[in-house]
């Protein structure tokens, strides 16, 4: 269970003009990408990730859905590229819809080194990760963003696993002023067999002044469930912990791995 954030989050949500919410768009349901992990594909390997998407918040009428995508290749045993598209994505604030395909992000990660429960060996991993201004006009972000994370993960008994990523973003602000902000997601996981597994985390994909947005912090639950080595099933649903984004973020979809 995974969580990408757009980049175009650090708009003011509750004091924005219709322009700056639309801006916000796929915040906390964007392409499912960003878990405190360091697992990888595989050479070989592929999984391609569909979602359909709501976020929605009673401040400004707001709600919105998408379908956001994510497509991880793994060219080696440790690393695998990562292309996260918002899809495409129907908005409303304070009454006025607007539609369009939202932007594009191109990722590589980078497992250094796995973790192992017995030995007690911490798994790391880089993750780069470079938003290209792609959606249509309203969604689309003033010059992309870039985001540089460190992944520690630790297996632990009883099937269950944490996980910690700080990092940090550079993205524009509404003033289109570039600046850099840090950002931390702290992952815990439980597989209960070996289909389901469940994710609880707590995400701040920014964490800066309110002048670049404000502090974006969510808590979040999700499931997923295999129905085979190729198929499996996903829910989320991630809770905004301050006014400066959607408070209700739900997402659902299939991973297909081949």
């Amino acid at each position: 269970m995974t969580v990408k954030f757009n980049s175009n989050f650090c708009h003011i949500f509750k004091l924005a003009p219709v322009a700056a919410l639309l801006a916000t768009s796929v915040l906390a349901t964007q392409a499912f990408a960003a878990e405190a992990e360091v697992d990888v594909m595989g050479k070989g390997n592929t999984q391609l990730e569909f979602k359909l998407a709501h976020s929605k918040d009673k401040s400004n009428n707001y709600k919105e859905t998408s379908t956001p995508f994510l497509a991880r290749i793994g060219v080696t045993e440790t690393i695998e590229i990562r292309v996260a598209a918002d899809g495409y994505i129907k908005s409303t604030v304070l009454g006025e819809t607007t539609r369009g395909m939202g932007d594009t992000n191109l990722g590589v990660r980078w497992r250094l080194q796995e973790s192992d429960e017995k030995t007690g060996q911490t798994g790391m991993a880089l993750q780069l990760e470079q938003g290209l201004p792609t959606g249509a006009r309203a969604f689309k972000s003033d010059g992309g963003s870039t985001a540089l994370k460190y992944t520690a993960a630790w297996a632990l008994p009883n099937d269950m696993s944490l996980g910690v990523q700080p990092g940090l973003l550079r993205v524009k602000n509404e003033d289109g002023r570039w600046y850099v902000a840090p950002s931390v997601s702290v992952t815990f996981a439980k597989s209960w067999t070996p289909q389901f597994r469940t994710v609880a985390e707590l995400i701040a994909p920014q964490l800066t002044s309110l002048g670049n947005g404000g502090n974006q912090i969510f808590a979040a639950l999700g499931a997923t469930y295999s129905l085979n080595d190729m198929f499996e099933l996903e829910v989320f649903y991630a809770r905004s912990l301050n006014s400066n984004a959607p408070a209700n973020n739900l997402a659902a979809g299939v991973n297909v791995k081949f």
